[in-house]
């Protein structure tokens, strides 16, 4: 009896479970399409150097949109300082404008832009804030890791805040040495014209790099992380070098930047703090409601550059690449250099073959420039 009726039982819990599995609806959040294309002003007065603002407008997150960049070329971009001087900024194309301020230290300053639609954007008046030199651009290894750091102090306690950008360089050879080229014009194999081992590559930080010692005594950072390179990687497969660049901040500016790098950097949970519209201190005073984003600080830079040399790697640090090689017999010499990703490396026994390698282990300016920046020991 207990069996019959547990059966019974078990196919209603059944059919209950189907039926509301069934009774899930897909729920689409309502989706803002109205177009916001915010103006973003990035740069800083540099009192010591070129100073460079660019230009940009914000793009809706729809579906298919490529994310490209909106310029905002075509405007009028000029600094004000106090005294009534005025200092044109020239447009280098998109959305660049640079020239130079020479800066009364004692004076306050402020950006002013008028864009092609005859907007007006400005900027709250700053302090100029000088830079206490870079005491130093080091490494060290963490966990295996390269770990760049800086290290600078003010004598004076008055800079307290501080931001960083940084701008990489590293030279890497190919795993072969190749003086040969495949010519597809006339299908033979010649003298290569232009070396292919030695290149360089270039990057520039992407993430916000912020220190303080608004808590300490003594207006010190001490190693402060700019960059972590992974072990293996091939940035220190030869020289490596890394220019950095400090920028002086006050409180606001300091606060701006670090809830900028709350909204792009922690987000990675619901724990973390949610993005919110930060403002800066950019204003458009053709409609008070409008949002820029941006924040204007004033002051002199300082700069700094590192080296490291793969020589100061541990021996394993060098990872071997995966090439693929093929001898090619001379009747054989379009398939393998125009349609299968191989470049002539050497000779090859018998006379007449030649020895291939994947491209991509051949030709380093498939990946980098084989012209030697200027500063390159």
């Amino acid at each position: 009896m207990k069996q019959n009726y547990f059966l019974p039982k078990l196919f209603v819990y059944y059919v209950c479970i189907v039926l509301l599995s069934n009774c899930k609806t897909p729920y689409e959040p309502p989706v803002q399409n109205e177009k916001q294309h915010f103006l973003v002003v990035e740069g800083f007065l540099n009192g010591n150097g070129l100073t460079t603002i660019k230009l940009s407008r914000t793009r809706n997150i729809t579906h298919g949109d490529s994310a490209a960049y909106i310029f905002e070329d075509g405007a009028n971009v000029r600094i004000e300082d106090n005294s009534n001087d005025i200092y044109p900024l020239y447009n280098s194309g998109k959305g660049t404008y640079t020239g130079y301020l020479f800066a009364n230290p004692s004076y306050l300053f402020r950006l002013h832009i008028t864009t092609a639609d005859n907007k007006e954007y400005l900027s709250d008046a700053v302090v100029f804030k000088p830079s206490p030199p870079i005491d130093q651009i080091g490494w060290k290894f963490r966990n295996g890791d390269v770990q760049v750091y800086a290290n600078t102090h003010d004598p004076q306690n008055s800079t307290r805040y501080y931001r960083w950008e940084y701008e990489e360089t590293w030279e890497f050879h190919s795993e072969y040495y190749s003086f040969l080229e495949y010519d597809e014009n006339s299908n033979s194999v010649k003298a290569r014209s232009v070396p292919v081992y030695q290149c360089w590559r270039f990057d520039n930080s992407s993430r916000i790099l912020l220190g303080s010692s608004a808590k300490l005594k003594e207006d010190v950072i001490n190693q402060a992380p700019i960059i972590l390179i992974p072990f293996g990687d091939r940035k220190i497969s030869v020289l490596y070098s890394i220019l950095v660049t400090q920028y002086p901040l006050d409180s606001i500016g300091y606060n701006y930047w670090k809830a900028m790098e709350s909204n792009t950097e922690n987000v990675g949970s619901i724990f973390d703090p949610q993005p919110n519209l930060t403002q800066g201190n950019i204003h458009c005073l053709t409609d008070s409601l409008e949002t820029v984003i941006g924040y204007i600080g004033a002051g002199t830079t300082q700069q700094s550059r590192l080296f490291i040399s793969h020589a100061d790697m541990p021996s394993n640090w060098t990872q071997i690449a995966k090439c693929s090689e093929a001898i090619v017999p001379p009747d054989s010499l379009h398939w393998y250099f125009a349609q299968s990703g191989f470049d002539p490396v050497d000779y090859a026994a018998p006379p007449g073959n030649f020895l291939g390698a994947s491209k991509t282990c051949v030709d380093c300016t498939l990946t980098g420039s084989p012209v030697k920046p200027a500063f390159w020991p």
